[in-house]
Protein backbone atom coordinates (compact mmCIF):
# COMPACT_ATOMS: atom_id res chain seq x y z
CA UNK A 1 0.00 0.00 0.00
CA UNK A 2 2.98 2.41 0.55
CA UNK A 3 4.43 1.49 -2.58
CA UNK A 4 1.58 2.30 -4.24
CA UNK A 5 1.08 6.23 -2.60
CA UNK A 6 4.75 6.67 -3.73
CA UNK A 7 3.98 5.79 -7.16
CA UNK A 8 0.72 7.96 -6.90
CA UNK A 9 2.78 10.98 -5.63
CA UNK A 10 5.54 10.79 -8.00
CA UNK A 11 3.20 10.65 -10.86
CA UNK A 12 1.58 13.43 -9.89
CA UNK A 13 4.98 15.60 -9.56
CA UNK A 14 5.53 14.26 -12.86
CA UNK A 15 2.60 15.81 -14.18
CA UNK A 16 2.92 18.60 -12.10
CA UNK A 17 6.79 19.17 -13.66
CA UNK A 18 5.27 18.53 -17.40
CA UNK A 19 2.81 21.21 -16.93
CA UNK A 20 5.57 23.71 -15.69
CA UNK A 21 7.91 22.60 -18.64
CA UNK A 22 4.95 23.18 -21.05
CA UNK A 23 4.45 27.05 -19.51
CA UNK A 24 7.94 27.72 -20.28
CA UNK A 25 7.81 26.32 -23.53
CA UNK A 26 4.70 28.61 -24.47
CA UNK A 27 7.04 31.90 -25.17
CA UNK A 28 9.45 30.33 -27.20
CA UNK A 29 6.86 28.68 -29.45
CA UNK A 30 4.70 31.34 -29.66
CA UNK A 31 7.56 33.22 -31.44
CA UNK A 32 8.55 29.70 -33.71
CA UNK A 33 4.47 30.51 -34.67
CA UNK A 34 4.94 34.20 -35.33
CA UNK A 35 8.01 33.77 -37.62
CA UNK A 36 6.08 31.03 -39.55
CA UNK A 37 3.12 33.04 -39.73
CA UNK A 38 5.25 35.86 -41.27
CA UNK A 39 7.08 33.63 -43.31
CA UNK A 40 10.91 35.02 -41.45
CA UNK A 41 13.42 33.15 -40.09
CA UNK A 42 13.39 32.16 -36.34
CA UNK A 43 15.37 33.21 -33.99
CA UNK A 44 18.13 29.78 -33.34
CA UNK A 45 17.70 31.09 -29.12
CA UNK A 46 13.74 30.57 -29.72
CA UNK A 47 14.61 27.15 -31.75
CA UNK A 48 17.47 25.85 -29.06
CA UNK A 49 14.79 26.71 -26.03
CA UNK A 50 11.90 25.22 -27.79
CA UNK A 51 13.64 21.95 -28.83
CA UNK A 52 15.54 21.88 -24.81
CA UNK A 53 12.28 21.94 -23.26
CA UNK A 54 10.59 19.67 -25.35
CA UNK A 55 13.23 16.86 -24.69
CA UNK A 56 12.81 17.42 -21.19
CA UNK A 57 8.86 17.20 -21.81
CA UNK A 58 9.48 13.88 -23.36
CA UNK A 59 11.68 12.88 -20.94
CA UNK A 60 9.23 13.28 -18.10
CA UNK A 61 6.61 12.08 -20.04
CA UNK A 62 8.46 8.65 -20.57
CA UNK A 63 9.00 8.80 -16.39
CA UNK A 64 5.71 9.13 -16.09
CA UNK A 65 4.41 6.57 -18.09
CA UNK A 66 6.65 4.72 -16.91
CA UNK A 67 5.41 5.05 -13.64
CA UNK A 68 2.10 4.17 -13.86
CA UNK A 69 2.65 1.20 -15.98
CA UNK A 70 4.67 0.37 -12.74
CA UNK A 71 1.54 1.00 -10.25
CA UNK A 72 -0.96 -0.83 -12.61
CA UNK A 73 0.50 -3.74 -11.90
CA UNK A 74 0.80 -3.61 -8.51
Amino acid sequence: MLKKLKLKRQIKACQKEIDFLEKKRARSQAALVEALLTHAEPDDRDVDYFNGYTARINETRTRKQKLESELKSK
